[in-house]
């Protein structure tokens, strides 16, 4: 007797359940959720149920399945052999891959203190296998010490995000809520479908406790109850959490943070508090790689148990550790980790990571649908059966659901991997047919070579990675391989993009660009994708593309001069040159350069051309209104002084100090300008616009694959509508002849 494994306890495996549900999903969750709005909280209600349906038939297996192996013992009831190797290879598969990119997520927190980790590729990688090895030898101690550090760890997540569940309410702010609730524009039911993956991904984990079941005390009442105990309580937190903190950040800075709870917090409290949370994250984060490792290699075990993959996986030290599997695991998994390092394989690992999802949900179905056959063979009660059977379909109706929301590339992806499972059973089954064979024991080891070949061999990749292919250059190539992506802009152009009080780059502009940025860590595979804002002057945002200082210009108007340095994406906004003075400016000014003057009638006792020479202009240098200026001074022969400014608020405040009489600028920005001066009713805009010189992002010239790129994120945002919720923020809703301009901007694909 002591020699007998130490095993867990309902809280224990209760911690488990919570620790792999929270751990990386309620972290990054807010971030994620921003990103479409707060109105992708409404899927919350959705997936909650869902959720709690799927583990309460979970829990109803795990009464009449004891067994190891967890969902695919289940699915052997019904299905066989076939059934078990299907389900837990979809698992196992899902696990391998998933834990990589939670260590990913994991050394993102750590590297806000230890910024070393993620200084380069390299330095990166070798971050993500330590703290593989870490949580791997961590796991050695048995499933006693597991559920202990599990049991510890989680408070990094149960305090703050507990905190503010609760707490968090009394700095929520209503109006900030309602900014942030529909900033796309999507329909309802657009804003619900897109988030139901998202939100799933959160509750990926209710499954552990089943898949523990071998390591429990008593699995037969245990495996239910923290089944149920522990989604319940996560989707309690989840809801109250992600909607506490929407009305409490800004959308903009919460769909651009890598540490929403951090910044939160830092809102609420101080900076050092929000570092301080933000370490708490990164515990939590370790000890849900932790929990699932130990997962991963229990799963490996049971699998092993039953004759499913090769002996060595089976073996456990005295605690209980499967440390042979656990070791063959961490050495597939640093593979993983170091395909992450090389252009082409990254892509192929950021679509494995796209089937994660799909490849959880699938063996949800098969395991859920075993349940009938369970039931009739246990003799269950009809009235049991008939309530367990409704709420196994909704459960299965739900998943179904969850897989189309997954996107038809992701579900194309499962079906293949699927296909893959076969072929491996195909060379496994003469051995469970002729079991203890000796002739056919090397047909298991061949079937795991394939498997673990899957896990790190190329995949199908992303649609845009792919048709970069081996031509991929410029740009894409630097950000290949630096891991960061700069974004440059020209701050104070307020509303396209500007520098806030907390320093980050905000407007219609900056969110556009946003979206190009994500489209590139989707594309090229990059989920740690670095995006940096660098702010450049006038006069050098030019060189700055030139010398590779900055990937793309977020915002230039689009001249043949500009041209000749620069290559322009689609359009993004009709702008033209409008006109800034004091409201107590001479009428005849107002009237001259209204276009309001008649050839009968006199102004002022003066000549159009003499009241303008008296006056003085500024406009910003180095940009293409000071060149449209210096043309139609020449082209009217005026003398009127001209001051060439270094900022659109310099701009300003000469005119409100009447050191100018006019200021020429974007008319949309000078706009801005006065809406957010004090001195607001001393200003004002001519209604009259100048010219029509469409906005556009600049790429470095001829970078044809990075301008592909942008004009692909673009077209699709136009032709969706998705750019109109950010139009709506920053402008107020469009008229028709802007919604032209934009339906003209599409292109075909």
């Amino acid at each position: 007797m002591a020699d007998q494994p130490k095993k867990m306890n309902v809280v224990q495996l209760t911690f488990i359940v919570t620790v792999n549900m929270m751990g990386s999903g309620i972290i990054m969750l807010p971030t994620n959720m921003a990103k479409v709005g707060a109105i992708s909280l409404l899927s919350w209600v959705v997936t909650a149920l869902g959720s709690m349906a799927i583990a309460y038939g979970f829990a109803q297996a795990g009464i009449l399945n004891q067994r190891a192996g967890g969902m695919a013992a289940y699915a052997e009831d019904a299905y066989g052999k076939p059934g078990y190797f299907q389900v837990f290879f979809l698992y196992f598969l899902s696990l391998a891959i998933a834990n990589v990119a939670v260590a990913s997520s994991a050394l993102g927190y750590l590297a806000a203190f230890f910024p070393v980790l993620t200084s380069s590729p390299f330095a990166t990688c070798v971050g993500v296998i330590a703290l593989l090895w870490l949580t791997t030898v961590a796991n050695f101690g048995g499933p006693k010490l597991t559920g202990r550090i599990g049991s510890v760890t989680v408070w990094g997540v149960i305090l703050p995000v507990g905190f503010m569940s609760i707490a968090g309410w009394f700095w929520f702010r209503a109006d900030t809520f309602a900014a942030a609730w529909n900033p796309q524009g999507l329909r309802l039911i657009e804003g619900m479908g897109s988030s139901i993956s998202l939100t799933l991904w959160a509750f990926l984990g209710m499954e552990s406790a089943v898949q523990n079941s071998s390591a429990v005390e008593n699995p037969k009442r245990d495996v239910p109850l923290a089944c149920m105990f522990g989604t319940l309580g996560a989707a309690a937190i989840y809801i109250l959490s992600t909607t506490a903190i929407q009305g409490i950040v800004p959308n903009a800075d919460l769909a651009k943070s890598t540490g929403p709870f951090g910044l939160a917090f830092a809102h609420m409290f101080s900076p050092v508090v929000g570092s301080i949370v933000m370490a708490l994250a990164a515990m939590a984060c370790v000890g849900s790689l932790l929990g699932w490792q130990f997962t991963l290699a229990q799963t490996a075990k049971d699998a092993a148990d039953s004759n499913m993959f090769p002996s060595v996986f089976s073996k456990a030290s005295h605690s209980g550790a499967p440390i042979a599997g656990m070791i063959i695991m961490g050495i597939v998994q640093s593979l993983m980790a170091l395909s992450t390092m090389s252009p082409n394989l990254s892509e192929q690992f950021a679509a494995l990571v796209n089937l994660a999802v799909v490849t959880n949900v699938v063996p949800y179905i098969v395991s859920l649908s075993a349940l009938f056959v369970m039931m009739r063979d246990a003799g269950t009660e009809p009235a049991v059966y008939r309530r367990n059977a409704v709420v196994a379909v909704l459960a299965m109706v739900y998943s179904i659901y969850a897989l189309y929301a997954s996107g038809k590339d992701a579900v194309l992806g499962g079906m293949l991997v699927m296909a893959i499972g076969y072929v491996i059973y195909g060379l496994i089954a003469p051995r469970l047919a002729l079991l203890g064979t000796k002739a056919h024991k090397p047909i298991i080891a061949a079937a795991s070579v394939i498997a673990f070949a899957v896990l790190v061999a190329p995949a199908p990749r992303p649609v845009h990675a792919a048709e970069a292919g081996t031509a991929m250059s410029g740009a894409l190539v630097r950000i290949k391989q630096s891991g960061a992506m700069n974004i440059g802009y020209l701050n104070a152009a307020s509303p396209f993009v500007y520098r806030d009080n907390e320093g980050h780059a905000v407007g219609y502009l900056a969110g556009l660009c946003q979206s190009v940025a994500d489209q590139v860590k989707s594309g090229l595979g990059l989920p740690a994708l670095t995006v940096n804002w660098v702010e450049v002057s006038a006069d050098d945002r030019y060189r700055a593309l030139r010398e590779h200082r900055i990937d793309i210009l977020c915002g230039d108007p689009e001249t043949l001069t500009g041209r000749r340095f620069i290559s322009y994406s689609l359009p993004v906004y009709p702008g033209g040159v409008g006109a800034l003075m004091r409201a107590d400016a001479s009428p005849g000014l107002k009237e001259i350069l209204s276009g309001d003057t008649q050839a009968h009638r006199p102004i002022w006792r003066a000549s159009p051309a003499q009241l303008l020479n008296t006056q003085t202009f500024s406009t910003v240098k180095d940009t293409p209104t000071q060149r449209w200026l210096a043309d139609r001074m020449n082209q009217f022969e005026l003398t009127a002084r001209v001051v060439n400014v270094s900022s659109f608020e310099e701009g300003v405040r000469l005119v409100l100090d009447r050191k100018t009489n006019v200021f020429f600028a974007e008319r949309q920005v000078l706009q801005d300008a006065v809406k957010r001066s004090p001195a607001s009713d001393a200003l004002i805009v001519l209604q009259r616009r100048f010219t029509d010189v469409p906005i556009s992002l600049g790429v470095a010239r001829d970078d044809e694959d990075m301008r592909f790129f942008v004009d692909r994120t673009l077209s699709q945002m136009f032709a969706s509508g998705q750019y109109r919720g950010l139009y709506v923020k920053w402008f107020g809703e469009p008229d028709q002849e802007t919604k032209n301009f934009y339906r003209l901007a599409v292109l075909p694909e």
